[in-house]
């Protein structure tokens, strides 16, 4: 979706130049979108964005974001379900590889 308002400039997605300001972001298709939407937040925003643009790219960042709070939620509850009292065996660097003589 970014990459319709941008260039990629190292060939490693990691800079990204407007299409509409030609200013070079650093931090790759993540800041790029922040500068559309105008977040103001790790990276200087472009006000003169076509405001559609802008409304697009912060409907994706809010999306986004959205997904990763549930899927760290998701993660919080399984792994508070697994506190059922199984005793964990702690390995140390000293067991590893090591065998029982026989």
């Amino acid at each position: 979706m970014g990459w319709q308002h941008g260039i990629d400039i190292d060939k490693n997605f990691r800079k990204v130049q407007c299409k509409y300001c030609q200013k070079i972001i650093s931090g790759g298709i993540f800041h790029f979108k922040q500068h559309l939407a105008c977040t103001r937040k790790d990276v200087e925003s472009y006000q003169q964005v076509p405001e559609n643009v802008k409304q697009m790219i912060l409907g994706v960042l809010v999306k986004n974001l959205e997904a990763t709070e549930k899927k760290r939620k998701a993660h919080q509850y399984s792994v508070n379900d697994d506190d059922d009292d199984d005793e964990i065996k702690e390995i140390s660097s000293k067991d590893k590889g090591k065998r029982a003589a026989s």
